[in-house]
């Protein structure tokens, strides 16, 4: 169960979020940050989107605020199960994205098993660095910043550059820092937070797959994407993108197949599995 404000989730309420920031707030890129002084005589913000499972739904996003003149930084996952990025509609939306002034970075996430093996920080900087050349191949431009799909600890509150980019969970930027992960914002409702600004840098994070035209749960949320997207597709595609969903996102659609699968972990290496 959520805690948390969630009541609106629509891009109407989006709308009013970014009226309000772009009349309290002088706007930065993530990758902007080391220039942004420490002494701040405006309230700054940076805008940050985490496309954990869908770049259509981060490029509706974009042209909203291409309507208010905001820009902001978009973090891609290059190792997705849920979209691709080296395809002709990819790349089309990434150069969608460059083209209304956005900023493209890495969405780092390593895999289960990865993750529980206690991998070194040499070898998980040498798979950062090879998942930016990968992405900046697509993008044709230099990848400056990077966020994390599910931190790990060495990065959270840690230096301002990782691997020469801009680390989003550096303690400089999460000071202030909103976010609406699981389709919630535990700081309650932000518009109120945003509209009363001190003389702080926030750093906002929204999710693009947790907003549509109407405010819909999480849950909800999740059963329309995976309606649209495995609407006509096979069983097995359908049972393998419900399992790649719940494994990218903290959060299960309703009446999901993993809802009702038995979960099972791997006792070596504390990995999840779906079973029916």
């Amino acid at each position: 169960m959520n805690s948390g404000w969630s009541s609106d989730f629509s891009y109407g309420y989006f709308r009013l979020i970014l009226e309000v920031i772009k009349s309290n707030f002088e706007l930065h890129l993530l990758s902007q940050a080391p220039r942004i002084p420490d002494t701040i005589r405006q309230p700054k913000l940076i805008l940050r989107h985490d496309v954990d499972v869908s770049l259509k739904r981060a490029l509706k996003m974009a042209e909203i605020e291409n309507e208010f003149g905001v820009n902001a930084t978009y973090m891609v996952i290059t190792n997705s199960p849920l979209y691709c990025l080296d395809d002709k509609t990819s790349r089309d939306m990434f150069q969608q994205l460059i083209t209304l002034g956005h900023e493209v970075g890495l969405h780092f996430d390593l895999d289960d098993d990865e993750r529980n093996s206690n991998c070194e920080i040499s070898v998980i900087e040498t798979k950062i660095y090879s998942a930016c050349k990968q992405l900046e191949k697509i993008i044709n431009l230099p990848v400056r910043s990077i966020s994390f799909h599910r931190p790990m600890q060495a990065f959270l509150q840690g230096p301002l550059v990782v691997c020469e980019r801009i680390n989003a969970y550096s303690q400089k930027l999460m000071v202030r820092y909103l976010s609406d992960s699981k389709g919630c914002w535990r700081i309650g409702e932000p518009l109120l937070k945003l509209s009363r600004p001190d003389n702080s840098l926030i750093q906002l994070l929204i999710h693009p797959i947790w907003w549509s035209d109407e405010h819909l749960s999480p849950e909800d949320r999740l059963q329309e994407f995976f309606d649209t997207e495995t609407q006509g597709q096979s069983p097995q595609y359908v049972k393998a993108f419900d399992i790649a969903l719940a494994n990218t996102i903290p959060a299960v659609r309703r009446g999901g197949f993993c809802n009702k699968a038995t979960e099972e972990r791997n006792n070596e290496t504390g990995k999840i599995q779906y079973r029916c």
